[in-house]
């Protein structure tokens, strides 16, 4: 998948004179109804000889549309990372403050067709855009006829509409279960090993320490069955989340995981934490010896989580 801007696409000429199928939303998450989305624009494509690109934001956080107070799900390197497992020719991303302004005739006329070569557009059943979000899916098919306009219908899990806002409650409530049938993929992280205080090694239980990207969205504090993939290998894992109580006072909260039948070192390098249960709250044990012992119960319990 390659990976453009539009300031890019202006530049270079003929980056679009192709026609294209194109996906359109935030796909925060990727979950399992931008899974759908996607893979439609993906058929498409393919089914016309044409290419297929997901048109989406390149800003997280706060600077998106309707998030004004949302934590992201994913990383924007996480979210293309996803998106281009789904088989996708091309990402196009887009400043939201360039665009924020534009009438839905304006976005569709200049940049989806004009800029973008839109043969075709696949956007969710509750797609909104334009200035003050006045569009919607039956606005754009409008819009872009006669080219083709596709509106991908709602996605049930459990008869609960899959949604972004549906998995950030799950993965704060700490179902990490749940929220991975509506993600079809664990939450996870990705991020740097930093430096801690390696009491973990003292005791015999060495631990990676990471902290969540600004703006990512921190599951309910606790102790988590999870995966962790190091060089392309991956290795279960026993990760906490929180203020680790019992050996410092701080209100920073953090990600520290014992990775199981694993003596490497791995401070510096990025690393991918994915969460599949949880297995307990986080507690405050009366010793380090008593701490030593709760991780070793964390870590059967994980081995059985795994098994199972």
């Amino acid at each position: 998948m390659e990976i453009i801007d539009l300031q890019t696409m202006r530049k270079e000429e003929g980056k679009c004179c192709s026609p294209f199928s194109v996906a359109l939303g935030n796909f925060d998450g990727v979950h399992k109804g931008h899974a759908e989305l996607i893979r439609k624009a993906v058929s498409y494509a393919r089914e016309h000889n044409i290419k297929s690109a997901v048109w989406t934001f390149a800003a997280d956080g706060a600077s998106l549309p309707n998030k004004p107070d949302s934590l992201t799900l994913t990383s924007e390197n996480e979210k293309l990372s996803l998106i281009r497992e789904l088989g996708v020719d091309y990402a196009i991303l887009a400043d939201f403050e360039s665009v924020r302004g534009m009438s839905p005739e304006t976005f569709v006329s200049e940049i989806l067709i004009g800029e973008c070569n839109a043969e075709a557009a696949v956007c969710g059943f509750n797609f909104r855009f334009g200035r003050g979000g006045v569009g919607d899916a039956v606005t754009l098919s409008r819009l872009m006829s006669p080219r083709e306009c596709i509106i991908v219908e709602p996605v049930y899990v459990n008869d609960t509409l899959v949604s972004s806002s549906a998995v950030r409650e799950l993965v704060e409530s700490g179902d990490m279960e749940t929220a991975a049938q509506m993600l079809g993929h664990p939450f996870s992280i990705t991020a740097p090993v930093v430096e801690g205080k390696h009491l973990g090694r003292t005791i015999g239980i060495p631990t990676v320490n990471q902290n969540f990207p600004n703006g990512h969205i921190i599951p309910m504090s606790g102790i988590y069955a999870c995966t962790v993939e190091i060089s392309g290998k991956t290795y279960m894992g026993a990760a906490n989340i929180g203020f680790r109580p019992t050996v410092e006072s701080t209100r920073n909260i953090n990600c520290e995981t014992h990775i199981i039948d694993y003596d490497g070192c791995v401070y510096g390098e990025k690393v991918k934490v994915s969460f599949y249960k949880r297995l307990r709250g986080e507690m405050k044990f009366d010793s380090v010896e008593a701490l030593r012992e709760g991780i070793k119960n964390d870590i059967r319990k994980t081995r059985e989580y795994f098994k199972k």
